[in-house]
């Protein structure tokens, strides 16, 4: 639907943004960034996760994208999910494209996601956007400050317990997840673990996050320092809390 979506759009620059995306800066600085400059992409990286995905138990069947593609680009080959330190390499839930720059690799993409054979070797779309320009040898870029972690409420304990719990920073759950940006800040929070791990979003304005990268959902559980919990902005609550209004507005009505 995606990528179906966007070239339809008829837009040249597009922002793709599920709804359970919530912005925290604004949407358009998105495209003041250099490395939109220079490829006309914006990817954003996905949890670190590890044997997660695909019923063989990855995102990702690295034959199939090798029969595909080949060797791949060194920009690919540098990626954790190559490397074998992740399963995965893209959220999908945000999406910076330069459509009139790029409009011939994400035609590739939306026929990808048209192929019925491709969710068999990717989990879902997240992977077939990045699939596309190496298909066609065109670059393309990743957000360079990766995931963080979002917690909602303070618990008193501080074991981490069940399958469910993503992880806990001095008992706080980190049910949804953050777009890094500059500065250690967050740009965007994701809630759609929430639905399954937390709160419903927008019902309970998240109090804090932890800026970390690559490490941060490597295990089921996972534990942090209360330093490494960062408060947010006033500005930033001020911009939830109107969500979480609205949202209570619109559930009324």
């Amino acid at each position: 639907m995606k990528p179906f979506a966007m070239l339809a759009s008829g837009f040249a620059e597009v922002i793709w943004f599920d709804a359970d995306l919530v912005f925290l800066v604004n949407p358009h600085d998105l495209f003041d960034n250099r490395d939109y400059d220079e490829t006309g992409t914006v990817l954003f990286h996905d949890r670190t996760l590890v044997g997660w995905g695909t019923d063989s138990g990855a995102s990702i069947d690295w034959s199939w994208v090798h029969d595909l593609i080949g060797r791949g680009s060194d920009y690919l080959r540098s990626s954790h999910a190559f490397t074998g330190e992740a399963s995965n390499i893209v959220d999908s839930s945000a999406i910076v494209m330069h459509m009139g720059r790029n409009l011939l690799p994400m035609l590739v993409v939306a026929q990808l996601n048209h192929d019925p054979d491709t969710y068999a070797h990717v989990y879902g779309d997240k992977e077939t956007f990045w699939l596309g320009f190496e298909l066609l040898r065109k670059p393309w870029i990743m957000n360079q400050w990766g995931m963080s972690g979002v917690t909602f409420l303070q618990r008193n304990d501080s074991e981490c317990s069940g399958p469910t719990t993503w992880g806990k920073v001095q008992g706080a759950d980190l049910p949804a997840c953050g777009h890094m940006g500059p500065q250690d800040t967050v740009q965007m929070i994701h809630f759609s673990e929430s639905k399954h791990r937390g709160p419903a979003p927008f019902t309970v304005q998240p109090v804090g996050y932890v800026p970390a990268l690559d490490k941060l959902w490597h295990a089921t559980c996972v534990q942090f320092e209360a330093d490494d919990l960062k408060e947010f902005r006033l500005s930033q609550i001020e911009v939830l809390q109107r969500y979480i209004n609205l949202h209570a507005r619109s559930t009324e009505a």
